[in-house]
């Protein structure tokens, strides 16, 4: 659950960023291009936080199915089918 968070966090402080990102103006030629590439770095940088957090999740969910405990759910699922065939 707690890594549903972090990527809903990331996803709100990716969207923040950009609805507030602004761009340093030139007086000839429109924004500064050395503005506009720091930005897109610390975009850059924003994405690899959340990438890096979603693979570690999915290296969970592979390792949780090849041990052969599934998801909690699944678990659950499987907790309750016993209990019904013992009855």
């Amino acid at each position: 659950m707690s890594q549903e968070l972090f990527r809903r966090d990331m996803e709100e402080k990716i969207s923040e960023w950009l609805s507030k990102v602004r761009f340093r103006k030139q007086i000839f030629g429109g924004v500064s291009q050395a503005d506009v590439f720091k930005k897109i770095s610390e975009l850059n940088d924003m994405y690899r936080e959340a990438l890096i957090a979603e693979r570690a999740r999915y290296d969970a969910l592979i390792a949780e199915k090849l041990s052969g405990q599934g998801t909690p759910s699944e678990q659950a699922k499987r907790s309750s089918a016993e209990e019904g065939d013992s009855e």
